[in-house]
């Protein structure tokens, strides 16, 4: 029988026992490196033609050990595998298999990792950090990376390919370990799958939780993981996602990622416009159907295949009623049957003996469907002038004659 550990909760405390796993499961699942791993739809072997492989630590299984950052509970565990080359390398990039246990799919995904690098403390069986309290203090490197997609394997198991932030340049014939972890809440549980294979020391795990102390031999030999070098080429184009919002006016807001070199930068047009460079949302307020084209350029020249949108801005369905009396006054009126928000408004008179109240701004915050709202502007002057009232895009005047603080005849 091979063993992995969970967790259980009784009450408000976090208990732990082991999980069994047999054999048959084990076997009957496991994958080689070469074959489980695919991106972009292209086998491992392919997608990394232009890196070098620098260290495979073997076939995955379905057997995992506990390596999580619970900072809910809390608790921490990890577990930490060593490598050593004959000749100093850069490692750039790590592949590695993890295992979720103590709950239900759909498992999380995107997720948060450490790869943590150590040095060995020295007697070649352990790495640094011995002891009951967290050996994080005493890693080389903590690359943490947030947001990591896994490739679902549909066992239970994910593959993750992390880029490092940071390469990990290590020294010819000097022994490293190399730990991942997930940083995120039980349950579920995660851990790194066991390899069915050994290369130097077997791996180290640490639980102070279940009472197992940094660095303790679990007894599963070693896990699963690859180690790589040179720099990958980024062959993905970036991906555009499009937000419209509102009626009318419409705003439009892209939003574009890329996996690897970064986003260049994202064009678009409307209907049959000139494309030009996205830099903000964009306010669209001609009543109609209308379509936005859009794509982005990475970096690395990728460029995304163009993509489009389709939408419509609304007649407006706002009336305004002007009214005259102590100062002026508006009724506007929503006759639309949606509701509506942030409705900017202003009143303009532009009679040449007014001397308060010339214009004044404001905004409705709400108005629903059906719904009206009156807004006033003071008003001291003398003599005719006229008025003009906007509420969003729709528009009315009128004329009246000022006589001091009262509006009258407005027609």
């Amino acid at each position: 029988m091979k063993s992995q550990k969970f967790l259980k909760i009784a009450g408000v405390l976090l208990l732990s026992v082991v999980m069994l796993v047999s054999a048959s499961t084990a076997l009957a699942n496991t994958t080689t490196l070469t074959t489980s791993y695919k991106a972009n739809g292209q086998p491992l072997g392919t997608q990394n033609t232009n890196r070098d492989v620098l260290w495979d630590n073997g076939f995955y299984t379905l057997n995992a050990l506990s390596s999580q950052n619970d900072l809910v509970y809390p608790f921490n565990s990890q577990v930490a595998d060593d490598f050593q080359f004959g000749s100093g390398q850069t490692i750039t990039e790590i592949i590695f298999w993890g295992f979720w246990w103590n709950g239900a799919a759909p498992w999380p995904d995107p997720i948060d990792l450490n790869i943590i690098f150590y040095a060995d403390d020295g007697s070649g069986n352990m790495p640094t950090g011995a002891g009951t309290a967290d050996p994080t203090p005493t890693a080389l490197l903590v690359d943490f990376h947030t947001g990591v997609s896994g490739v679902d394997n549909g066992d239970g198991s994910f593959t993750y390919d992390i880029v490092l932030n940071t390469p990990f340049a290590a020294a010819a014939n000097t022994k490293y370990w190399v730990a991942c972890q997930w940083v995120g809440a039980y349950p579920p549980q995660w851990g790194w799958c066991v390899s069915d294979t050994q290369q130097l020391h077997s791996c180290m795990q640490g639980f102070p939780l279940l009472g197992t102390p940094y660095w303790t031999d679990p007894g599963q030999g070693d896990v699963a993981f690859q180690l790589l070098g040179g720099a990958p080429t980024d062959t993905t184009p970036p991906v555009t996602t499009c937000d419209i919002t509102g009626t009318n006016p419409v705003t439009i807001t892209l939003t574009a990622t890329d996996d690897m070199s970064g986003v260049n930068y994202t064009k678009y047009k409307i209907d049959d416009g000139v494309y030009a460079v996205y830099t903000a949302p964009v306010v669209v307020s001609d009543a109609g159907d209308h379509t936005v084209y859009f794509y982005s350029v990475d970096l690395a020249g990728n460029v995304e295949v163009e993509k489009n949108a389709t939408f419509t801005v609304e007649v407006p369905t706002l009336t305004i009623t002007i009214k005259g009396g102590l100062g002026v006054s508006a009724t506007i009126k929503n006759t639309g049957t949606t509701d509506l928000t942030d409705i900017d408004w202003t009143i303009a008179l532009d009679g040449k003996l007014i001397f308060v109240g010339k214009s004044k701004t404001g905004t409705i915050a709400a108005l629903a469907a059906g719904a009206e709202a009156t807004v006033k502007d003071f008003v001291v002057g003398f003599g005719k002038t006229g008025i003009a009232v906007t509420a969003g895009s729709a528009t009315a005047s009128a004329s009246g004659t000022a006589l001091l603080i009262l509006v009258i005849g407005v027609k």
